[in-house]
């Protein structure tokens, strides 16, 4: 008898610990991160490259688009290291070519 009454209220509670679906709230803050991480790599491009923040849109390579040289992006990734405090890989880094592959490294940390 105090079993079929535990198990019971085992199924009862358990409902009690099921999530209540806030996942709408849960996307908006991803979404809102997501913004925050993209705008801080935005400001971080254009404080190392000097370059204006009109011009740091997803599809601008750093150096075709937006004048970097070698030395530049290497700063870059530092700066951008540092600031999210990860160690980017060389082979790695060495695919980070526009502000599109930034925001996508960062967004994965």
């Amino acid at each position: 008898m105090f079993k079929s009454i535990i198990s019971l209220a085992l199924v009862a509670g358990a409902a009690a610990f099921a999530p209540a679906t806030p996942f709408v709230a849960r996307s908006n803050t991803a979404l809102f991160m997501s913004a925050e991480l993209e705008a801080k790599v935005r400001d971080i491009i254009v404080e190392q490259l000097g370059v204006d923040a009109d011009k740091v849109v997803p599809e601008a390579s750093f150096i075709d688009d937006l004048g970097a040289d070698s030395l530049d992006t290497v700063e870059l990734i530092m700066a951008i290291e540092e600031e999210f405090d990860t160690e980017i890989p060389e082979e790695q880094a060495a695919t980070i070519a526009t502000v599109k592959d930034a925001i996508d490294f960062v967004s994965k940390l």
